[in-house]
């Protein structure tokens, strides 16, 4: 017959395998959370410089000459 500590230590280690499994998974997460955060803040930066640099080049009309 199997006694109460040895399935309450069973129980236990159980209990512990699936709080190490959690956190193993848990950790992955974080990780993929900040890589993808990490490589969000780039993307707008990039597209920006080129497109500043083209709207710097846009000569806009000045006003008309009787408008004034």
């Amino acid at each position: 017959m199997i006694t109460y500590t040895t399935i309450v230590q069973a129980l236990g280690q159980a209990r512990l395998a699936d709080l190490h499994d959690q956190a193993r998974r848990d950790a992955l997460a974080r990780a993929a959370r900040r890589a993808r955060r990490a490589r969000r803040p780039d993307a707008p930066h990039r597209a920006a410089a080129p497109l500043a640099a083209l709207t710097r080049r846009v000569r806009h009309p000045g006003p008309a000459p009787g408008s004034l």
